[in-house]
């Protein structure tokens, strides 16, 4: 059973099928774009504040794995 047959039927469970226009199916299309955009760039963002706030230690490593050096 395919994904597209498998949401019709939990949609609709009395069995009779749902058929979407052309114009239905290109705004169902949209959105599900817009929504993938908007989750990545929100993604990134948070990757992006967080490489900010940790500064340049996020990309040299942890401290404890540094070389004791000898006073």
């Amino acid at each position: 059973m395919t994904m597209s047959r498998m949401m019709e039927v939990a949609d609709n469970p009395e069995g009779t099928s749902i058929k979407l226009t052309p114009e239905q199916a290109r705004a169902r299309r949209a959105r599900s774009i817009a929504i993938a955009l908007a989750l990545a760039s929100f993604a990134l963002v948070i990757f992006a504040v967080t490489i900010v706030r940790l500064g340049s230690a996020a990309l040299t490593g942890p401290d404890y794995m540094r070389p004791v050096e000898p006073k």
